[in-house]
């Protein structure tokens, strides 16, 4: 490790999903002014949840354009958005996770991965660890202290791409896959492998949400598991394969489960006793990684646009379009998006989508904020702030930015 020393108001939905599995850790971000509603201020895992949503009930992130509070170079291959818990905001690259301070940028620590290794994973985060993928001379999971310290390597057969998810903070268990076709449950306090369950091809996607675990993979079949324990391991509660390799899993509350595949769109599966039976599919467009889930409507963003869908049927809702190729990010009844063109950037929508007719919209853009060679990542609202990685475009440096409202 090293140290360098329809009654909405404009900032919050009713109504909340998933946050039961982030009850009791909620943080204190810096400069929360503008932070209101249920939920937390902090976005501690790359889908704000392990139920996957992606979807903030509590409105945070800047209300109108905002301008650039802070910004610091980073290098290597992006893996996902930046998270934030607490004061601390989290980055992994293909060769270090690194932890800035929230307030000013300030690098407080980082690890490089091993020589002929690296970071596979994007990061999640929870009141005890820092939890990310690993591949090479120790493949598998590596969890580190809010200091980065390294306190344990849970070994796994291959690759962690996945995100690590931690349904339940107060219950010493997270569960973590791999490109072999594994699931595991991991002890959160030491990293041993409790019980590991194979699912036939690379796993892709994770969410949980309580005992229910569900995994996707790169030939597009979705398993759902019910945790039994350390004796009995998972019970398979249902499985089905779509075309098109999963992008996305999101646990709703109802245990029904949104799936994005690639090139096959978006789909409602029931959970419970109608075992993955589909309740709706969208086949266009197809997202480009995580979908949003809020109270009302799935958001998924294919590279052409943002397309917002009724939650419940499925039938569209309204659209806008721009090179939105990276995951989107849900907070209050705002969905923030990343352009990923040469001269994009990040992009504030109201979500009920304005007033018009598809992506003809009076009212639906809040703000837009041009970066440096368009965006990298998806965007991470956090208290009064929006973090993304910054492209820098032909000549400029990679960077991590904060943005705070003018």
């Amino acid at each position: 490790m090293t140290g360098p020393g329809a009654d909405l108001s404009r900032r919050t939905f009713l109504g909340a999903l998933g946050t039961g599995a982030v009850a009791g850790l909620a943080g204190c971000v810096g400069g929360d002014e503008g932070s209101t509603g249920d939920g937390r201020a902090d976005w501690p895992h790359p889908y704000f949840s392990p139920a996957g949503t992606g979807y903030n009930p509590r409105a945070t992130g800047p209300a109108s354009k905002p301008s650039e509070s802070w910004g610091v170079e980073v290098n290597g291959i992006e893996l996902a958005r930046p998270v934030v818990f607490g004061e601390t905001v989290y980055l992994a690259t293909s060769e270090r996770l690194r932890a800035f301070s929230v307030g000013d940028g300030t690098e407080l620590w980082s690890v490089e991965s091993d020589p002929q290794s690296g970071f596979r994973s994007s990061v999640t985060v929870d009141s005890e660890r820092v939890y990310v993928g690993h591949v090479g001379t120790r493949t598998g999971v590596l969890a580190y202290t809010h200091d980065g310290e390294e306190a344990w390597h849970a070994p796994t057969e291959s690759s962690v791409w996945a995100p690590v998810v931690r349904p339940e903070p107060d219950r010493d268990r997270l569960y973590a896959s791999d490109t072999a076709g594994n699931l595991y449950r991991v002890r959160a306090s030491d990293g041993t492998v409790e019980w590991r369950e194979e699912v036939f091809g690379p796993v892709r996607s994770l969410a949980a949400r309580y005992d229910t675990v569900v995994a996707g993979t790169e030939g597009g079949e979705v398993f759902s598991f019910r945790d039994e324990g350390i004796e009995r391991g998972p019970t398979g509660e249902w499985r089905t394969k779509h075309p098109g390799g999963v992008q996305s899993l999101a646990v709703a509350q109802s245990d029904d489960v949104f799936a994005g595949f690639f090139g096959a769109g978006v789909a409602r599966l029931r959970g419970g006793l109608r075992a993955g039976a589909v309740d709706w599919h969208r086949e266009e467009p197809s997202p480009h990684g995580s979908v949003v889930v809020g109270p009302r409507r799935v958001f998924s963003t294919d590279g052409t646009g943002l397309d917002a869908f009724d939650k419940r049927t499925g039938s569209p809702s309204w659209a806008a379009g721009d090179d939105f190729f990276a995951p989107p990010a849900g907070a209050g009844d705002t969905i923030f998006v990343s352009d990923t063109s040469d001269d994009g950037g990040v992009v504030a929508y109201d979500a009920g989508g304005g007033v018009g007719l598809d992506d003809t919209r009076i009212g639906a853009e809040r703000w837009r904020y041009e970066l440096a060679g368009g965006a990298l990542t998806g965007p991470t609202p956090a208290g009064d702030a929006l973090f993304v990685l910054e492209s820098g475009g032909d000549d400029g440096s990679r960077r991590l930015v904060a943005l705070r409202a003018e």
